[in-house]
């Protein structure tokens, strides 16, 4: 590969997340006072400030929200709050494979909540007491409910001919913004699968799959696509890092893009839209989890660099980029510096586009996020931090409970192979309550 990639502007014009954490810290606080319901209207505020008023009733005891394909019911009444969410209708055919993969979904996937059947109609429901309504809890409740809803009833649908109980409220992208993207997906695919094919002769598979992974990055960076799209996108990353030998992950990622160019413009479209969404999929970016993921590509840049090795250190620095991307919600100040390495460093000779791509990464670095105002760019990552602070407890409080999560689903299932629902019933109670503690016990 002689030069970088292309560089397409993405739909969005800021990544940056919409959570407002001083609320998430008033939303504890109002909790630990006894202010059970002002507590979660802070809560639903620090997620997103328009929700509350858009979607919920005068009272503040009953809101539909949408997020991407579901909607979410919440109910407050008699000290006692429901959460639900209409999934999908069971169609005839194939409603036992669908149900067997809903069952694994509840036992594996889901949390707190649980499906429940309601004649051809599946449902996600969680109900508690208001007095055990602490907003972390609430967060990972809505949490799991609204990515496994928003996740799986695309696959569902297409799958199993599962039928929605809900019709998503989107805005489609114009018509010369789809025409744009869809050009811009199959040129990002073009040069990906060109670059794949020439570093496969070479037999240079570590470049290949750097390339591969980079582009699928890209192409979510850049079409912020939902649906079914979306889906196969984190399948396609999720499916690069399996333990397979690297030539043959490298074949599978070069084979889907592929597919993805051969399909027609009319299945791009279709989820190419803009929708609401309750709680991101992406973590809160924040200047400090940025240099701690960057760390390990800063020196293997600089190594390379110090070599002469410009490709390794521009391909490697364009994969850390669009993955930041993937993964994070990223703030303004961030995203601009990034961005504006990005443009300029596409298209260019690999030692003119190391050059600009490392001049940023080191600026991050060095905490340095408006190269035209030192003081001013420190002032505003040191103000990124602080207000990220709340929302990163949180993300270290999920990463945490996972070895718990997974040991207490692994008991729970076989309860449930068992038969015996007694127990199974005592270990969610069980773990319900291990929640509630791990997140007093980060408060204090």
């Amino acid at each position: 590969m002689k030069q970088t990639p292309i560089f397409v502007t993405p739909v969005l014009d800021s990544t940056q997340s919409k959570v407002n954490t001083e609320l998430l810290e008033q939303s504890v606080e109002r909790y630990g006072e006894g202010k059970h319901l002002e507590a979660f209207h802070l809560l639903l505020d620090h997620l997103n400030p328009g929700f509350r008023a858009k979607y919920g009733n005068a009272d503040g005891t009953e809101f539909r929200i949408p997020h991407g394909s579901i909607l979410v019911n919440i109910r407050i009444a008699d000290g006692r709050m429901l959460i639900s969410a209409d999934f999908l209708e069971i169609p005839e055919k194939g409603r036992v494979a669908m149900l067997r993969q809903v069952a694994d979904l509840n036992i594996n996937r889901l949390m707190l909540p649980r499906f429940r059947k309601e004649g051809d109609l599946l449902k996600m429901e969680y109900e508690c007491a208001m007095a055990q309504s602490h907003p972390y809890k609430l967060y990972f409740v809505l949490r799991n409910i609204c990515h496994v809803g928003d996740r799986y009833d695309d696959e569902f649908c297409s799958k199993f001919g599962a039928r929605r109980s809900y019709e998503p409220r989107i805005t489609p992208y114009p018509a010369e913004e789809t025409d744009r993207i869809c050009e811009a997906v199959r040129q990002i695919c073009r040069e990906t699968i060109d670059a794949v094919t020439e570093y496969g002769n070479e037999r240079r598979y570590g470049y290949a799959w750097n390339v591969l992974d980079t582009a699928l990055y890209k192409i979510a960076y850049v079409a912020h696509p939902q649906g079914q799209l979306m889906n196969e996108l984190e399948k396609a990353v999720d499916d690069m890092d399996k333990e397979l030998p690297v030539a043959e992950l490298v074949a599978k990622g070069k084979a889907y893009l592929e597919k993805l160019l051969a399909a027609p413009r009319e299945e791009l479209a279709r989820d190419l839209y803009f929708v609401d969404t309750l709680i991101s999929t992406k973590r809160r970016s924040s200047l400090n989890n940025v240099q701690e993921n960057m760390k390990d590509v800063y020196r293997e840049a600089t190594e390379a660099i110090q070599a002469e090795n410009y490709e390794r250190s521009a391909v490697r620095i364009l994969y850390k980029f669009y993955e930041m991307y993937f993964y994070n919600d990223v703030q303004d100040d961030l995203n601009a510096l990034v961005s504006r390495a990005l443009e300029r460093s596409a298209g260019k000779p690999m030692e003119e586009a190391s050059e600009i791509l490392y001049e940023a990464l080191d600026n991050i670095m060095e905490g340095e996020l408006d190269a035209d105002d030192e003081e001013g760019g420190d002032a505003l990552a040191g103000l990124s931090e602080a207000m990220a602070g709340a929302a990163e407890q949180m993300q270290q409080l999920a990463s945490s409970m996972e070895s718990q999560v997974a040991e207490m689903q692994t008991k729970m299932q076989e309860a449930m192979m068992r038969g015996d629902m007694a127990e199974y019933m005592r270990l969610a109670t069980e773990f319900q309550q291990k929640m509630m503690e791990q997140a007093m016990g980060k408060q204090e």
